[in-house]
């Protein structure tokens, strides 16, 4: 996904910024303008001042970074209070890399708890009226029943000058059994509240409608 939104976006796309070990910048950089270091301490002493400090630094390019329910939520609340910011939340999707990860299903369980509440947190602080973002959330199950539009509706807020139609599509996960999982959880007594209603059909993507000369990304 990262390097899809790297080529279809008008920014400078990094990973995650506020990843609990260490800053992603583009291109893995140790060090971004202005000696910004990739130090999640240095960070998270003032984080409201790193990102502000990005920015500046970058001024004339546009930003854009992955941030999820595993990363340091401190600077949530000025994001939401941004209103040059646009925030797109495909929400739940943090529970596919737990059902990947090979762990003991008790832990997955507890971390997908966990990871539930600090996202449902963040949707419900974005959801006050006092949030000046750009807001647009769909869930797992939106995207697995179409994953062409909210794409494209992402690459349209990011690059308005793209063409009107996207022409490729990042590579997508195999889903198949992706939906006991989920079933799975909720008779441990986890409740997989935000990621829809996936379909017990879910499985390898096919050709989308609405997708011109369809190419998945390598």
């Amino acid at each position: 996904f990262h390097q899809w939104l790297a080529r279809v976006a008008d920014a400078r796309v990094h990973g995650h910024l506020f990843a609990q070990g260490r800053v992603q910048f583009a291109g893995d950089e140790a060090v971004f303008k202005g000696g910004l270091s990739d130090s999640a301490t240095l960070r998270d002493y003032n984080p409201r001042s790193f990102l502000t400090n990005l920015i500046w630094n970058s001024r004339g390019e546009r930003q854009c970074f992955q941030f999820g329910p595993d990363d340091a939520q401190e600077i949530a609340p000025f994001l939401a209070g941004d209103p040059n910011a646009s925030i797109m939340i495909v929400s739940g999707a943090f529970v596919i890399p737990l059902w990947q990860s090979g762990r003991p299903f008790a832990e997955i369980r507890a971390e997908a708890a966990r990871l539930q509440k600090i996202e449902a947190d963040f949707i419900e602080l974005l959801n006050a009226p006092d949030t000046k973002a750009r807001i647009h959330v769909w869930t797992l199950a939106d995207l697995v029943e179409d994953r062409v539009e909210p794409l494209q509706q992402i690459v349209d807020e990011l690059n308005p000058r793209a063409p009107h139609r996207m022409t490729e599509l990042p590579q997508m996960v195999d889903l198949t059994g992706f939906s006991t999982f989920l079933q799975e959880l909720r008779n441990q007594g986890m409740q997989p509240v935000l990621m829809g209603d996936v379909p017990d059909t879910a499985g390898q993507p096919g050709i989308d409608r609405g997708l011109t000369r369809p190419q998945l990304a390598k």
